[in-house]
């Protein structure tokens, strides 16, 4: 009897857990090359491929990709990883001794591989919306993590039996609503604090540190666009 009920277990059933985990590893290992590059002034590689429509090191550097002063890849990476132990941790508990141990791990950690993943595909919908909207690059690196996060989603529903339909909308909802939220404030003043030029768009970085006395005022770094040459000209005249 055992065997024939084992057997008549969705094969999904069994392996969503390991299928979870395997995304999320490898999330884990994408965001945290892209946080060690972002924290040493590295450079991605992007695909090879994809000529001047590769921006990933454009994306990297906007001010959308840094929360609080920190990489937005760190936050991934920390998503990812508690993700893993999420699906992994009720696997390490074996024993017959253990199975209402393990049973409980499973029902709890269910949840919050539910209310992770709904975050998570919140969260990457919103950055793909800046993506083509706002910084207006390709980056094969964030679309990626995207479509991780949302087929962590598809087997976190998929991947088990669930009793309560209504409680997956309802933890789905609140979760997703928290998430936009909190994403939509985080972002509020980035979008009104980065001024653009007028040639093409591009963000120009405010000045910042102490300005040098030998030059008069501050170091530009940047290149500037033919109106502002066009300006500088027309002010040296009068």
């Amino acid at each position: 009897m055992s065997v024939s009920r084992r057997r008549s277990v969705p094969w999904i059933y069994r392996w969503s857990r390991q299928l979870i985990a395997a995304i999320a590893v490898v999330g884990a290992l994408l965001t945290a090359y892209l946080t060690v590059v972002k924290l040493t002034g590295g450079t991605a590689v992007c695909s090879a491929g994809a000529g001047n429509a590769s921006s990933c090191n454009d994306v990297l550097s906007s001010p959308y990709a840094s929360i609080f002063g920190l990489p937005l890849t760190l936050f991934g990476f920390l998503a990812y990883t508690s993700m893993a132990t999420f699906a992994l941790g009720p696997l390490l508990v074996k024993g017959d001794p253990k199975k209402g141990l393990r049973s409980k791990l499973e029902n709890w950690t269910w949840l919050l591989l539910l209310a992770g993943a709904a975050a998570m595909t919140v969260f990457s919908s919103y950055l793909m919306y800046l993506l083509a909207f706002e910084i207006q690059a390709l980056c094969i690196y964030c679309i990626t993590s995207a479509l991780f996060a949302i087929s962590l989603l598809v087997l976190t529903l998929v991947g088990r039996s669930w009793e309560d339909i209504g409680q997956i909308f309802f933890i789905g909802l609140i979760v997703s609503m928290i998430t936009l939220v909190g994403t939509l404030g985080v972002y509020a003043n980035v979008g009104e604090s980065v001024a653009t030029s007028a040639d093409n768009g591009g963000p120009i970085p405010t000045a910042s540190g102490a300005p040098n006395a030998a030059i008069g005022g501050w170091k530009v770094n940047t290149t500037s666009g033919q109106s502002e040459i066009d300006l500088a000209r027309h002010l040296t005249e009068v």
